[in-house]
């Protein structure tokens, strides 16, 4: 029978596995071009979970990580570019808050879900597009700084997961979307969906 752990507090590190998805939309009057490019990384940090001693099995994480994502995508000439490949790396600070509820299994074993939000801060987001028909010219932008930036450094995401927790040993898949336009130039919007698994170690 599932029953509604008894959490105490406890720190844990951990690490995982980002697959973004990262959608550009174009709007000019009644015509949307729209365009998703794949990263994949990792993320590593800690956080601190509190339980809520008035409800049993509630409780509070907050935590740190960084988000170390790359990527290689091929446009067909799309927003006036012509076609060509950019490689991008982003690297962003996430600082979640959410709400867990858990379950105590068998002897040292508990499940969990959490949910809610997580605020995003952009440490460096630089992309490198190559033309097909000039492969020998690059271009590199920095996105966040540069003489023409054009990412917001703040986001806001909301999320949630399950996990399972066995003697300390943490197994997590969770989801985070994109809640604030993170592109700064007129007409275009763009979103993040981002799914995350990883493991870590409670102390």
């Amino acid at each position: 029978m599932l029953v509604a752990t008894n959490a105490f507090a406890q720190l844990s590190a951990g690490a995982g596995y980002i697959n973004a998805s990262e959608t550009t939309t174009y709007t000019n009057g009644d015509t949307k071009t729209t365009a998703t490019d794949q990263l994949n990384g990792f993320y590593v940090g800690g956080q601190y979970d509190m339980p809520i001693p008035a409800v049993s099995g509630l409780g509070i994480e907050a935590g740190a990580y960084a988000n170390f994502l790359f990527g290689k995508n091929h446009s067909d000439g799309l927003f006036g570019l012509g076609a060509g490949t950019t490689t991008a790396t982003d690297i962003t600070l996430n600082i979640p808050i959410h709400a867990t509820f858990g379950f105590d299994l068998a002897g040292d074993t508990n499940v969990f879900a959490y949910a809610g939000p997580a605020f995003q801060f952009g440490l460096v987001n630089k992309s490198t597009f190559v033309l097909d028909s000039n492969q020998s010219n690059s271009t590199t932008t920095d996105n966040y700084a540069g003489d023409t930036p054009n990412r917001n450094r703040f986001n806001l995401l909301i999320g949630g997961g399950i996990g399972a927790q066995v003697s300390g040993i943490r197994v997590t898949v969770g989801v985070d979307q994109s809640l604030l336009n993170y592109l700064t130039a007129d007409k275009y919007n763009g979103s993040r969906f981002q799914l995350k698994i990883g493991v870590g170690y409670a102390f």
